[in-house]
């Protein structure tokens, strides 16, 4: 069928606001649960990997495509950076707290470490002599947790389940912080501009020929083995059917038909449609 649109709302504001109300739950395996349903949905809304692998990984299936050609990190790519020094920074924090301690914290605290909080927390631990205490005041906490919870993410750190979650580090986190590879993280989410979309749905077409084309588009990605939307999607198929290009050449303006598919599939659906109109009249639409 079409594609339909889904609507995230998501702050880091809402991570607070939840972990809050599981602070409430007063048993202790529920609360457990329950957070790592919440992380496992803060991963989803943070993840700059596609949606739909996403969602189907979780059933346990595959997408076959690295491209879904539909989610909002597939059609418009998050940017990444050189996040090396700041993971570095965080993992190292995580190790000498660990390592002064010998207890694991949560992500709230190492936070509050690398910034330089001054906590009752830190002083009755004397986590403020840490080497690591106050590096990351360049930072504000927002941008340190989203680190991270994209460390986490990656597999360099891991969240140790019990009466409080606690960070640890893997053996990924830790073979990363001794060679001090190189990491690229995304950057933050930014609020994205209002724009008009035109749905699919609002473009009038011919419906039969619609089927038709769709058809011929289902045998063609068929043998191919990809995805239908790989040769056209819905709204092209549509804007052909309105149209009613009958050779290649007259598909120069629809959308999503550039050159490349032109030339592959342009012939074959311009005879398609020649066919069609043999034995059916041509429809006209009002703007």
């Amino acid at each position: 069928g079409l594609p339909g649109d889904c609507l995230l709302l998501f702050s880091a504001g809402d991570i607070a606001k939840q972990t809050h109300f599981l602070d409430e739950i007063t048993d202790e395996h529920e609360q457990q649960v329950a957070r790592a349903q919440l992380r496992q949905i803060v991963h989803y809304a943070e993840s700059a990997g596609c949606r739909r692998a996403e969602l189907l990984g979780y059933f346990g299936e595959k997408f076959p495509s690295d491209n879904c050609g539909a989610c909002d990190n597939c059609l418009e790519p998050r940017e990444t950076y050189d996040g090396t020094l700041v993971a570095q920074k965080f993992l190292s924090c995580v190790y000498r707290i660990q390592q002064h301690s010998r207890f694991n914290v949560g992500l709230n605290h190492v936070i509050e470490v690398l910034t330089g909080a001054d906590t009752d927390k830190i002083r009755r631990w004397g986590h403020e002599r840490l080497t690591t205490y106050g590096i990351g005041r360049e930072l504000a906490r927002p941008a340190w947790a989203a680190i991270g919870r994209e460390l986490m993410r990656l597999g360099h750190l891991t969240v140790a389940e019990g009466e409080f979650a606690t960070l640890e580090l893997t053996e990924t986190g830790l073979d990363l912080l001794r060679r001090r590879a190189s990491v690229t993280l995304t950057k933050p989410m930014s609020r994205p501009k209002a724009r008009r979309v035109r749905r699919e749905g609002d473009i009038a077409c011919d419906e039969i020929l619609f089927a038709r084309l769709r058809a011929l588009r289902k045998q063609l990605a068929d043998e191919r083995k990809v995805p239908a939307y790989v040769v056209f999607g819905d709204a092209t198929l549509r804007q052909m059917a309105r149209d009613y290009p009958t050779r290649p050449d007259a598909m120069a303006g629809i959308t999503g038909v550039g050159e490349k598919k032109r030339a592959e599939f342009g012939a074959i659906f311009a005879a398609t449609i020649a066919e069609f109109l043999e034995t059916n009249p041509r429809i006209t639409f009002g703007d």
